[in-house]
């Protein structure tokens, strides 16, 4: 990965890079400009590539960004306290800024962006024209039950008020939009559908699903439940990916890369594929991510066990790390989260925890070597 360019000092502007990777996964740069205003207010600008066109430069073309960032002060740019390419007047407006920050982003997986525009191309066909001034709960119920009436599943609808939320802080961070909270609206969801999407095997159901399957289905299935990773993470690994000296697995996620010192016997059925080539670790189809949860189904059923998703196994892995004892810290830069979430959304604390916790705690019993404590009691006073 090349080395982030340093800022740019290019009075009155302040150039800066952001590392981003197109549609092929390679490395590029687009480069922003910082202006405060003459009202005070921090404006952020993409550069445009002399030459091409393009907000995305190479590493080492300072020439061609410091030339960019002269084209824009010959524009008049500075000249104005708000210029109108920066007039965000319109949720249409905030969201197109919104989609090109996250496009930018080196953060975040490609697939994360492609779901956030999908997500942003729904609001703007509706929400588009509304001036941010206007927006309120009533505009949001509006668009809730339009999405609705067009069959739309509820929880999307709800991911795509998330993301509206999202989108007003990001924009009250820099001042577009006004310092308000955003309405709350509801989406009901029904429970029952989707309580698959929130059971955790244990571990002899995931050792009786991975009997029913064999080949490149059942290798999957094993990284998945030996890793704790995302379901994409597992399905995009190369054979560069895996170090053949020690068995460690480079994971690359929306968190950013990972490695997992694989255990020896899970190690030795992939490592003849380690021949540090770009090509897929694992032989799997098209549209692979889907192609897993339907085999995953299909061998629960085989098993007779009771239905689960490959996010089941990454929290399954969650739970038997902290059972065993492994510090909190460890066991969430194994699974690509920080604590706080490995512990809030992942971490199924269940009845049998809570009793081996009071057992291992030995809560009620006090004195010396944990015994309870013998009376005599003093005798009950009063009517």
């Amino acid at each position: 990965t090349p080395t982030r360019p340093k800022p740019i000092e290019h009075e009155p502007l302040r150039l800066t890079a952001h590392k981003c990777r197109d549609r092929e996964g390679q490395v590029q740069w687009t480069w922003r400009a910082r202006l405060t205003g003459e009202d005070g207010k921090r404006k952020n600008v993409t550069l445009k590539h002399a030459e091409t066109g393009s907000r995305w430069f190479g590493p080492k073309e300072k020439v061609a960004v410091r030339a960019a960032a002269a084209a824009l002060l010959a524009d008049g740019l500075p000249s104005s306290s708000r210029s109108e390419s920066w007039e965000v007047r319109t949720l249409g407006d905030l969201l197109d800024l919104w989609v090109d920050h996250q496009r930018s982003r080196s953060d975040i997986s490609p697939k994360t962006f492609d779901h956030y525009d999908l997500c942003a191309r729904h609001l703007v066909g509706k929400l588009r024209d509304v001036l941010i001034d206007r927006v309120d709960g009533g505009t949001l119920e509006g668009y809730r039950e339009a999405r609705l009436r067009e069959k739309a599943s509820p929880r999307l609808v709800l991911q795509e008020l998330k993301i509206l939320a999202q989108l007003w802080r990001w924009g009250r961070q820099r001042d577009y939009v006004p310092l308000r909270d955003f309405p709350c609206v509801r989406v009901n969801i029904d429970p029952t559908k989707f309580v698959i999407e929130h059971r955790t095997p244990s571990v002899d159901e995931v050792a009786k699903v991975l009997g029913a399957l064999d080949g490149e289905s059942r290798l999957v299935v094993l990284l998945l439940a030996t890793t704790g990773a995302r379901v994409s993470e597992v399905c995009s690994l190369r054979r560069c990916d895996l170090d053949p000296r020690n068995g460690r697995l480079t994971l690359d996620g929306k968190t950013g890369t990972r490695l997992f010192p694989l255990p020896g016997h899970v190690a030795a059925k992939v490592l003849g594929r380690a021949d540090g080539s770009e090509a897929l670790l694992l032989d799997l189809p098209p549209h692979a991510d889907q192609c897993v949860r339907s085999t995953l189904n299909r061998a629960c059923k085989r098993a007779g066990v009771p239905r689960f998703t490959p996010h089941g196994l990454r929290r399954m892995v969650v739970d038997t790390m902290v059972r065993s004892g492994v510090e909190v810290a460890t066991a969430a830069k194994l699974t690509g989260h920080s604590v706080e979430v490995m512990l809030r959304l992942y971490r199924q604390v269940s009845d049998e925890d809570r009793v081996l916790a009071v057992a291992a705690a030995k809560l009620g019993h006090f004195g010396q070597g944990g015994d309870v404590l013998q009376g005599p009691w003093p005798a009950k006073t009063g009517t």
